[in-house]
């Protein structure tokens, strides 16, 4: 859960006021947020990762990932990948664990700036040794063989 959070924190640009980019997607109603529906297509192609979840989301989740689609065009391609890696993350989590996800961000925004950067490195330290070594192209092991000669 700390790395969705984290995940939460660092894949989301700023987000634009939550009134901006609106007017494509979103009724004059402020109550409301988007339907799938009325979302364009750019939108839903930026947002397919959500698209059977989307009509339960919340109002504000919603407004602010019409924000965060809005905002693609600016983006470089990593981190539109990015983004919508993350997205395709949380689609993924049962609402307990996105609750759980959020509850944990809430908590990790609370914290000075140089602890998040020092949670932030650990985790990808940690993530890096998890990840397992590539095998050699020959299809042998890529760890050294301490009976080989040398």
């Amino acid at each position: 859960m700390l790395a969705l959070a984290l995940l939460a924190g660092q894949a989301l640009l700023p987000l634009p006021p939550a009134s901006a980019g609106l007017a494509h997607a979103a009724s004059a109603t402020p109550a409301r947020a988007p339907t799938w529906a009325q979302l364009t297509r750019p939108q839903k192609a930026f947002l397919a990762p959500l698209e059977e979840n989307w009509d339960s989301l919340g109002v504000q989740t919603r407004r602010k990932l019409v924000g965060i689609a809005q905002q693609q065009a600016t983006m470089t391609a990593e981190q539109r990948e990015r983004v919508k890696s993350r997205l395709s993350e949380w689609s993924q989590l049962s609402p307990e664990d996105r609750e759980r996800a959020r509850k944990n961000y809430q908590q990790l925004s609370k914290l000075p700036a140089e602890q998040r950067q020092d949670l932030a490195r650990r985790w990808q330290e940690a993530r890096q040794l998890a990840v397992p070594a590539p095998a050699a192209a020959d299809g042998g092991s890529t760890a050294p063989n301490p009976a080989a000669p040398q």
